[in-house]
């Protein structure tokens, strides 16, 4: 039995190296935020911070990073992953979605924003 165990467990983790899985993103918590303005250029890369809203509507303030040359596009909608790191919210990873991907409230959110 703990042979098959060991078995079951090798083949996960193939599995999810296999489809890409990003661990920066399984169990941790969301947000989405709207790119308003641009990022400041700090260590080469672009660090924002701006109003998240989880799927409550609830305003978190987050600061995140963009590596490389590109910032991110102006209006852009992102769904940003996050971990509690010392009892502040961590930003671990993030996506492009499109506005009909966000839930109801955010979409709410977002608009009221200036």
């Amino acid at each position: 039995m703990r042979k098959y165990t060991v078995y079951i467990g090798i083949l996960l983790v193939v599995v999810m190296m296999l489809t890409g899985c990003n661990l920066n993103r399984v169990f941790k918590d969301q947000a989405y935020t709207q790119i308003k303005g641009e990022g400041q250029l700090v260590d080469d890369k672009y660090e924002y911070t701006l109003p998240a809203y989880n799927e409550k509507g609830e305003e978190i303030q987050l600061t995140f990073s963009k590596f490389g040359e590109d910032q991110f596009k102006q209006g852009a909608y992102l769904r940003l992953y996050m971990k509690d790191k010392d009892g502040k919210k961590v930003v671990t990873s993030y996506e492009e979605v499109k506005k009909e991907e966000l839930p109801d409230k955010v979409k709410e959110k977002l608009q009221a924003t200036p």
